[in-house]
């Protein structure tokens, strides 16, 4: 449609009017909705006024249908194929102006934003671009396409698209587009795990004269430091990162709203690292400032990213009914915006928590979409999460170890690839879950041992106390009690610490086998039924099936406290306590 005739618009119009009907809306109605007089949807249908991008933003969300609905042409070649009567500066002059208004579409799409719609505007922009031979427009609409396929998570043709920017950006000497295309080249690569190539973009701009590309540049190699468990390392980058962003605003280079903006990334980086070594309490603090921050300025992007770390930190911590409100809050504005690698990794993590919940047919389909997304778009990330959130589920399922196996040996791989040893501290953690319940004490050992090793070197509390537990029970097995009592005793006084429910109850556990006095055995397994009834209890609050107990781990700690009970001369006390419970496969073993 060629919107400098009245032809053109009076096409768009049509569109228009077609969209009003289908949504069986009155102008009125539609005018209402969207804040104008009649008059003017009239003027738009009949094609005397050209209705704008943010007007026909309003009006395709009120209609249900896409934006690009009111702009697309009956054929791909409509935009370059002349009349023969067309004179070569009438063509041009058309081209010219469908690319404007192809250019004002794009920016409609980016607010909100609609990354797909984005990425098919920005390839008829590059078309016409081409046809006109301007380099310049050539560049902008390859970064944006190869940005709008980064939010996609689409990390291989993002790649492509950035790749061709840089290559424009170079040919043009715009030292600006070179930085803001090397920065999401970087990021593009870094996602696949091509680490090495994407320190090398970081690198480059990091060192060069751009103010973006240095604090960008810089704050992104201290992300490659934190993936690689070098933190002291990374929060140095990051501080360099705030050094940068401050003598910028000192010196007027940057303003106080594109500062504050900046800044919402390297303080994210900074609670990444709290949450990398267990310190969820600071972590969380951050995060709600970040939180408050970014809808304080509108910040879409790390609203998203501030609410993902609150669910991650909660459900460490056992808040498990603000962990599913916030993850699935997460995962319905990821998919309103379009963004596919939140959503993806959001997937994930419910996966996780629904696998921890005992809701493992919920567990299993979240952790399913999210590998079939993570692994059609290359991220590497997202991907590990997702098979961790199979091998959760499967673990916790009965006979199905070697699914449970086959996942967390692919999550492994993901972690050796991209060289990211937190996440290979929680794959072997799960292996020495594995391995106890397949009672081969020799891959228990190893499991435990590895895991205790990397995680005291990365500094990484959490994993270590999980760690620690898992060579309590080795040593439980082998019939070292004074050396199980230990380690456990570790992981109880670490987990106490952290407010890490699971590790705690299962600490409590372990302690109540060893223990040779009854009251000490009654007093440790209540303490962890404790723990056990505040989870539950957060799944009945989240409005959760109460499937905690549907884990034959959790189930085995309150069968240990009949057994007690019953062997100690208590059993008046057996009846209360499991109709306290509400679980009635524990009647049966009660009968037994």
């Amino acid at each position: 449609m060629d919107f400098s005739t009245r032809q053109g618009r009076r096409e768009q119009g049509v569109r228009i009017q077609q969209a009003v009907e289908r949504a069986n809306l009155s102008i009125e109605e539609l005018a209402n909705c969207i804040g104008c007089s009649r008059a003017l949807i009239y003027q738009y249908l009949s094609g005397s006024t050209l209705a704008q991008p943010d007007r026909l933003q309003l009006i395709a969300r009120e209609c249900g249908v896409p934006l690009t609905y009111f702009y697309a042409e009956e054929s791909s070649q409509t935009e370059a194929a002349p009349s023969p009567t067309t004179t070569p500066q009438e063509t041009r002059q058309r081209l010219t102006e469908n690319l404007r208004l192809l250019q004002e579409l794009a920016d409609a799409q980016e607010t909100p934003p609609d990354y797909r719609a984005l990425a098919a505007t920005c390839e008829r922009v590059l078309a016409l671009a081409s046809q006109l031979n301007d380099k310049t427009t050539q560049a902008q609409a390859q970064k944006r396409l190869g940005n709008a396929r980064l939010r996609m998570a689409d990390f291989p043709r993002a790649t492509e698209a950035l790749q061709r920017a840089l290559t424009y950006a170079q040919e043009n000497s715009d030292q600006n587009g070179e930085a803001g295309a090397r920065q999401s080249l970087g990021n593009a690569l870094l996602a696949m795990g091509r680490i090495s190539e994407a320190r090398e973009q970081f690198n480059h701009i990091a060192s060069g004269t751009v103010f973006s590309g240095r604090w960008q540049g810089t704050l992104s190699l201290g992300c490659i430091h934190e993936m690689q468990g070098e933190y002291a390392k990374a929060m140095a980058r990051f501080d360099e990162a705030a050094t940068i962003l401050e003598e910028g605003a000192a010196s007027g280079i940057a303003d106080v709203g594109t500062v504050a903006s900046a800044m919402l990334y390297v303080n994210t980086n900074r609670r990444n690292v709290y949450m990398d070594g267990g310190d969820f309490l600071a972590a969380r603090a951050l995060a709600e400032q970040g939180l408050e921050a970014a809808e304080a300025i509108g910040n879409a992007d790390q609203h998203l990213e501030a609410r993902f770390d609150l669910g991650w930190c909660d459900f460490y911590t056992g808040r498990w009914r603000s962990a599913y409100k916030g993850l699935t809050h997460t995962l319905q504005l990821a998919r309103f915006l379009g963004d596919q690698g939140r959503e993806t990794i959001t997937r994930a993590w419910l996966g996780i928590l629904l696998a921890s919940a005992g809701d493992h047919e919920t567990a299993l389909a979240q952790g399913k979409e999210a590998l079939s997304m993570a692994l059609a778009r290359g991220d590497r990330r997202a991907e590990l999460y997702a098979q961790l959130a199979l091998a959760d589920t499967y673990i916790a399922t009965t006979n199905r170890e070697s699914e449970a196996r086959y996942h967390t040996n692919q999550a492994l791989a993901v972690t050796v690839a991209l060289r990211y040893e937190r996440g290979e501290v929680e794959c072997r953690l799960r292996l020495a879950h594995l391995s106890a319940q397949s009672g081969d004490i020799m891959e228990l050992r190893d499991a435990a041992s590895r895991s205790l090793v990397l995680a005291e070197r990365l500094g990484a509390r959490h994993l270590e106390a999980f760690a620690h537990y898992w060579l309590a029970e080795t040593w439980q097995r082998e019939a070292d009690l004074p050396q199980a009592q230990q380690e456990a005793e570790k992981a109880l006084v670490m987990a106490e610490e952290m407010g890490l429910p699971e590790v705690q109850w299962r600490a409590r556990t372990l302690l109540a086998q060893i223990a040779e006095d009854t009251n000490l055995k009654e007093q440790h397994l209540r303490a962890a039924i404790t723990s056990l009834e505040s989870l539950r209890a957060e799944l009945r609050e989240a409005n959760l099936p109460d499937t905690l107990l549907e884990n034959a781990d959790c189930l085995a700690v309150y069968i240990r406290l009949v057994d007690v009970l019953k062997t100690s001369g208590q059993e008046s006390l057996v009846e209360p306590f499991i109709e306290q419970t509400g679980w009635l496969p524990l009647n049966a073993h009660a009968s037994h």
